[in-house]
This record gives C-alpha cells, sequence and structure tokens, in this order.
C-alpha cells in the first residue's frame, strides 16, 4: 500500500513538472496586483465584479465573466451628466464627482430607499463645476436613475491606461491586442484624463475634427470620449488636387498617452486584421459592447519572462514582432523568425524597432521609462 502511494506521489509530481514546463512564457505584467474597490470607503461585497478584478489581469476567464456581466448606468441622454453627493440628500450641494448617463457603468454598493450609494470614476469635462478628474470617488444618486444594460456576448474590450494597449476579446479568448494612446492631462489641462471603470459603446459618431487633426470611425463611450481611428492632418496635392492623408504625427505617440480624453487607436492591422476601422464595422450596437478601462493609480509593470517569443525577418527585416504572421510583413517572408525577449539587447536584434502593428513587448528600458513615467499614486 505503501509503494503504491509513492508511486502515486511521484507520477503527480511528474504530471506537475509536465505542465510546468509547457506552460506558455508570460509577457510583461503588474508586479503585483491591486483592484480598483480595495482602499474605498465602502467595500465591494459582490460575488465578483469589475471592482474586485486585478487591473492588468492575464486570466482570460477572469477578464471574460467581467466583461459578460450587465451595466448599471444611470438614465439619460448620452452627453448628460449627473452631479454625485457627498450625503444622500436633496439639498446636498457637496458634489463627489460626475457621472455620464447611458454609457458609463456605475458600482452600487448599498440602496437606501430614494438614494443608492454608487463607485465610480468621476467623468467631469473641462469647465464643469464639479473639478474632479478621472478620480475615483463614492456618493450618491437617486434610486430611480439606476437601469441595467445588457451587453454583447461576442465581443468586448478592455483597455489598460498603463500599457497603452486595447484588448479585443472574443468569445471568452484574448482575440488581438492593439496599440492605444488615452488621455494626456497637463497641469494646466487635468480634465484630460481618461477616466477608467465600466463604459458600453452607445453610438457611431463617426469624423469629427480636434484642431487640424482630423479623427475618423469615432465610436462613443463617455460623453465627449471616444474610440476613434489615430488622427491625421489632411492636405491636397498641389499637382493633382488629391487628398493627402498624414497619419505620422500622431501614430508615433501610440503606445503613450497622448490625446485630450479620447482613446486613439491604431489604423494599422494586427495579426488577426483587426484595426480601429474593424472595430467600427464589427462591434454590437444592441445589445451594446462592453469597455473596461483599467486605471494605472498605484501600478508597476513588470518584465516579460525571459524566453517569451519574440519574431523578425532575418532578411533585411529592421523590426520585431508580437506574431510569425505579422500583417505589415510581406508575405514571402512568412512565416517570421523567432527568437526571446531575453535576447532582444542582443546582437542583431538590439538594433530592431517594435512592428506599430502586433503590438510587440517593450524593451526593458522602455519598461523602466514607463514604470517612472507614472507618477499617478
Amino acid at each position: 500500500m505503501r509503494l503504491k502511494s509513492i508511486a502515486a506521489l511521484l507520477l503527480l509530481l511528474l504530471l506537475w513538472s509536465f505542465a510546468a514546463s509547457a506552460s506558455e512564457p508570460l509577457p510583461a505584467t503588474d508586479t503585483f496586483y491591486r483592484t480598483p474597490n480595495e482602499d474605498s470607503p465602502v467595500l465591494c461585497d459582490h460575488d465578483f465584479c469589475f471592482w474586485q478584478m486585478n487591473e492588468g489581469e492575464l486570466d482570460e476567464e477572469i477578464v471574460w465573466e467581467v466583461l459578460m456581466q450587465p451595466l448599471t448606468v444611470l438614465e439619460g441622454k448620452q452627453r448628460e451628466q449627473i452631479r454625485v453627493r457627498a450625503r444622500a440628500a436633496e439639498d446636498c450641494k457637496d458634489y463627489v464627482g460626475v457621472v455620464t448617463c447611458a454609457s458609463q457603468g456605475v458600482h452600487v454598493l448599498r440602496q437606501e430607499g430614494e438614494w443608492t450609494l454608487i463607485e465610480a470614476y468621476s467623468s467631469a469635462e473641462e469647465g464643469s463645476a464639479v473639478e474632479v478628474w478621472a478620480e475615483r470617488f463614492q456618493g450618491y444618486v437617486k434610486t430611480a436613475l439606476l437601469r441595467e444594460l445588457p451587453v454583447d456576448d461576442q465581443y468586448g474590450l478592455v483597455i489598460d491606461k498603463l500599457q497603452q494597449r486595447l484588448y479585443v476579446y472574443k468569445e471568452g479568448h484574448l482575440f488581438s491586442t492593439l496599440l492605444c494612446s488615452t488621455g494626456y492631462p497637463r497641469e494646466d489641462t487635468p480634465f484630460n484624463e481618461t477616466p477608467a471603470g465600466e463604459f458600453a459603446v452607445v453610438s457611431w459618431v463617426g469624423a469629427f475634427w480636434s484642431g487640424s487633426l482630423y479623427c475618423d470611425k469615432a465610436l462613443r463611450i463617455n460623453s465627449g470620449i471616444m474610440i476613434h481611428e489615430v488622427p491625421c492632418l489632411i492636405t491636397k496635392d498641389e499637382t493633382t488636387g488629391a487628398e493627402k492623408r498624414d497619419y505620422s504625427r500622431c501614430e508615433r505617440y501610440l503606445g503613450e498617452k497622448a490625446s485630450h480624453g479620447c482613446i486613439r487607436v491604431q489604423k494599422e492591422l494586427t495579426p488577426e486584421k483587426v484595426n480601429a476601422e474593424w472595430l467600427w464595422k464589427n462591434l454590437s450596437r444592441k445589445p451594446v459592447t462592453k469597455v473596461i478601462i483599467w486605471d494605472e493609480i498605484g501600478r508597476e509593470l513588470g518584465y516579460p519572462e525571459e524566453d517569451y517569443p519574440l519574431y523578425y525577418n532575418p532578411k533585411g527585416g529592421k523590426q520585431y514582432h508580437s506574431s510569425p504572421y505579422c500583417a505589415l510583413v510581406k508575405s514571402k517572408y512568412l512565416p517570421l523568425t523567432a527568437f526571446t525577449w531575453g535576447e532582444l539587447e542582443e546582437a542583431p536584434y538590439n538594433k530592431l524597432t517594435a512592428c506599430p502593428g502586433c503590438a510587440p513587448q517593450l524593451r526593458r528600458e522602455e519598461i523602466d521609462v514607463l514604470n517612472m513615467k507614472n507618477t499617478r499614486k
């Protein structure tokens, strides 16, 4: 009997060792995890929700569970905003934050009859009387304003403000990764910060101008905040009169904060043939597509595992890639040749630049700079 127990234990250890060795190397992820609600005045008592999930979470099952949960929003028009009170009283003029109606999800903490205590990230805009910019708060709204919004069960989006990536999830799995740029606030423009939280794609706005920049394929998720194609400058050819679009001014900032609050998305195709135009054509209108935005407050990005795979074209390629079948590489060079993230600083890989289409892992120095620039505590 004892020999059988030892044999069973040895078999278990062998299986565990095989599973560990067969597991895929991990990309860059947070050095430690935090949840949005963990240091809030009133803690969440739900079984599980966005406010209890780890920001930067890589587990597909966990992310999908949150993406499939219905949104609780406030009744009203898409550009209408509600000022949230510090106390459950009509005469309370102490406002702790702003919530956008119809598209911004709120975290219901406690219903108290006519009033409900909620949690959210403030969506106050430029000129708002409530100068709470993208900060998490808890306060009271009228219970009668709350309504539940069902969400699409095919696609969901996750935007990570720390890594400046937009992740497309399809039917429970990570489908594609895109470079993006969220809001870049300065001391005189704190309202440019993109609020975190849960949102819904509620309208297909299309094209609009932002100063001299032309922004196309815009999808509204939060009052004036939209997911749209990276902006371009439009000029005319002096000889032919044909329209010319120059994306270079804003494309070089994809992967870092750069916008006035919107989420700029790459126009280049990912290996899965996804870009801003794909989002425009494929996301669900009804039921709505759910969007999760992770904040970067208090977070720190770690390094990928040394053997995490990257790819390049040894026949003169100047970029490194996340996929052996990058859509920006000519088919005659596919599949690309593999190497590892740990070799990225060695010749010949140390002279390669990151591909703008397939969002490969950052270099060690770039991760250090990203963490240094993240001053939001």
